[in-house]
């Protein structure tokens, strides 16, 4: 079982790996999120490695709408 550690808030840059940890998800959902330009564009590419500024990254995640927030509908239990 592998641990996700949650990244340094701190840190200049997050990576792929570093978003996925932060937001609870495996790094292919963050790798479909920036294809699918439904995160914001990395900050910064050097080679194939994406990086964002953190405060970018959790200001963008808690501005998203939440199930019964912002339109988005809840799901109930059997739907």
């Amino acid at each position: 079982m592998v641990t996700k550690t949650a990244p340094d808030p701190a840190a200049q840059w997050w990576t792929t790996s570093d978003v996925a940890a932060y937001l609870g998800v495996q790094v292919a959902t963050v790798t479909n999120y920036r294809k699918r330009e439904q995160m914001p564009a990395p900050d910064v590419t050097v080679g194939r490695t994406h990086m964002w500024r953190p405060a970018r990254i959790t200001e963008w995640h808690e501005s998203r709408p939440r199930p019964g927030v912002g339109g988005r509908p809840v799901i109930a239990p059997g739907d």
